[in-house]
């Protein structure tokens, strides 16, 4: 991913831990959102040109690689969202001071089900990228979301803090 992805990504994370603790009002919080949906569609531009530059597909790979991957995404999203909302709610709840073992017990079971679920959606997803490209090509599609997605989780997790511990 590029340093201007990231960059986004480094702001998308600091505007996602401020949405709730500095917002005072609805004006303000329409404006993170603005700022963290096109944060967003950034990154999703960014992946796609690393897709691109990276695979090399051909006309046919190229017609039936690009709808498939929409609907991946679509899938991959949907749970991303939800643990975007998990982060949020913990973050809400540190900067209030209420983080209890019963809230932790639920985030990480969360967590869990949310990285559960990913697991599941490239497992499935996996053989149908295999009926249109070759296993090598695959692969190397793979290797590319897992980094891609491993820089985000590493920009996203520098700005988690740690729970206090009991």
């Amino acid at each position: 991913m590029g340093t201007r992805a990231s960059l986004i990504l480094a702001g998308f994370t600091l505007l996602l831990g401020a949405t709730s603790a500095d917002a005072q009002t609805s004006g303000d919080a329409a404006m993170n959102q603005k700022q963290v949906q096109a944060a967003k569609e950034l990154v999703d531009t960014e992946r796609n040109m690393q897709l691109i530059i990276n695979l090399e597909f051909t006309e046919e790979q190229n017609a039936k690689f690009w709808p498939l991957y929409e609907e991946y995404r679509q899938k991959i999203r949907s749970v991303r969202e939800r643990k975007l909302a998990l982060i949020q709610s913990y973050a809400d709840r540190y900067w209030a001071g209420t983080v209890d073992d019963d809230f932790a017990e639920m985030a990480i079971n969360d967590a869990l089900k949310i990285q559960l679920e990913t697991v599941k959606i490239r497992q499935k997803y996996w053989k149908k990228f295999r009926r249109i490209l070759p296993a090598t090509k695959a692969a190397r599609f793979y290797q590319l979301e897992n980094k891609m997605d491993a820089e985000v989780d590493y920009v996203l997790a520098g700005g988690v803090p740690l729970i206090e511990a009991s």
